[in-house]
């Protein structure tokens, strides 16, 4: 958490997560650790994409994005709404990043999400879609294919 917390407060301190190789350890142990461990990676995950193009490029680059999605499938709510927070974040950046998302599968995932009951799990993968489709109409419309109007709406 105080990884997260420090990335999140300036992009300089969200380089230096990245720069000593620590989104390299973080997202490998995404799979095999308790749900406490991956809501705190997903968050410093979260923190480094969420500055600048670079950052959540090289997010990507660590292997996130599979490790992020798998996430999405968790059972536990907080699990998922790090996860869809993270992937927002690295969306909504420019349409390669949001397509990097929607190729890793993470679209039906998040329409997914947004049936789910905790409203905030909802809210937020609601406006990671929306990072999604704002790009172009190609992106917007996989989103569409998804079924998320319905569930949108």
């Amino acid at each position: 958490m105080a990884l997260g917390r420090l990335a999140n407060y300036s992009d300089d301190l969200a380089e230096a997560v990245v720069t000593n190789e620590i989104l390299t350890q973080l997202v490998p142990s995404l799979g095999d650790q308790n749900r406490f461990y991956k809501k705190a990676a997903a968050f410093v995950l979260r923190a480094v994409a969420k500055h600048s193009p670079q950052l959540a490029t090289a997010v990507v680059d660590s292997g996130a994005l599979d490790a992020l999605v798998t996430c999405l499938e968790e059972f536990d709510p907080g699990v998922k709404e790090h996860a869809a927070w993270a992937l927002g974040y690295i969306a909504r950046h420019n349409a390669q990043l949001a397509n990097f998302v929607v190729e890793a599968g993470a679209v039906p995932l998040l329409v997914l999400c947004v049936q789910e009951p905790e409203l905030p799990l909802k809210r937020i993968a609601a406006s990671a879609l929306s990072d999604i489709s704002k790009h172009s109409g190609d992106l917007a419309q996989k989103v569409v294919d998804a079924q998320a109007v319905q569930y949108l709406g």
